[in-house]
């Protein structure tokens, strides 16, 4: 068998990817490969042996600090090198851009292939879904943000995330303008939510709250719930944060799966992740 080529995904190779991830029941949308491919338009990558396309992978870079995700290759192929080249790709790309640490969130079963290429782990983040969320209440503290505000909910974000994400940001207060929210006092911002809404279920994250009110959370969420109306949820949270188990059990939510945070590089850019309430996606962090 001959060597995987790899090459930038393009737009043409879109409905292709999103049957490649529906192997795998990922749920991923057109508009989810938009957005990747709008966030770095040429950190997206194609695996192809012979001609055919059999896998995919993709980055995001937030200035030193990128993540790594997205990784498939066909059943067909598996065991056959794909991956590795995948792999190799993407972080040369991400060495060429000057990123001194590359996260991803690995499935546990992957554990093994992502130590060979150098990446330790950090710690579990637990996936939970399922239930009908009823519509919740709204909070006087609660509203829409505004696009002029992005620039200071990205300050706040980051010290949560590790990094300034403001591209991250932009681009879903754009797509979900009525669905990104943000929680504020006479002290500033104490956190934030976006929700994915669509076909009777609901993505939540970005989902960002100030440690020292976590009251914010529930406002935060309630609000948005009250919004949408009733809606199966999902969202992706970090074991970190103490409140995880907590929020489930009172949502009568399911566990998914649990992947591990690892990195490569330099061991920086923490963050907070008692602060970080549900990631952006497992592929943006």
């Amino acid at each position: 068998m001959a060597g995987a080529q790899v090459r930038a995904l393009t737009r043409r190779d879109i409905a292709w990817a999103i049957r490649l991830t529906d192997l795998e029941t990922w749920g991923y949308a057109k508009a989810d490969f938009e957005r990747l491919r709008a966030l770095e338009p040429e950190g997206c990558f194609v695996a192809t042996v012979g001609g055919k396309r059999v896998g995919i992978t993709c980055t995001t870079t937030y200035g030193p600090l990128a993540f790594l995700g997205a990784v498939i290759v066909h059943p067909d192929v598996r065991g056959k090198h794909v991956g590795e080249a995948l792999m190799a790709r993407a972080l040369e790309y991400l060495d060429r851009k000057g990123v001194e640490t590359v996260r991803l969130n690995a499935y546990l079963h992957v554990i093994p292939f992502y130590e060979r290429l150098g990446f330790r782990g950090e710690y579990e983040n637990v996936r939970f879904h399922g239930g009908v969320a009823s519509a919740g209440s709204r909070s006087t503290n609660v509203r829409p943000a505004i696009q002029a505000e992005v620039p200071e909910i990205a300050d706040f974000d980051a010290a949560y995330f590790g990094t300034r994400r403001n591209a991250l940001l932009s681009r879903l207060h754009l797509e979900f303008p009525s669905q990104f929210l943000v929680a504020r006092d006479d002290r500033g911002i104490r956190g934030y939510i976006v929700a994915n809404a669509g076909d009777g279920s609901t993505e939540i994250g970005p989902w960002v709250v100030d440690p020292e009110t976590p009251e914010a959370a529930g406002d935060l969420l309630h609000t948005i719930l009250g919004r949408i109306g009733p809606t199966r949820i999902a969202f992706t949270v970090p074991t970190r944060n103490e409140h995880h188990a907590r929020m489930a059990s009172e949502l009568r939510l399911d566990i998914a799966f649990r992947t591990l945070r690892m990195y490569r590089g330099r061991d920086a850019f923490h963050g907070d992740p008692n602060g970080v309430f549900a990631l952006a996606g497992l592929e943006k962090g």
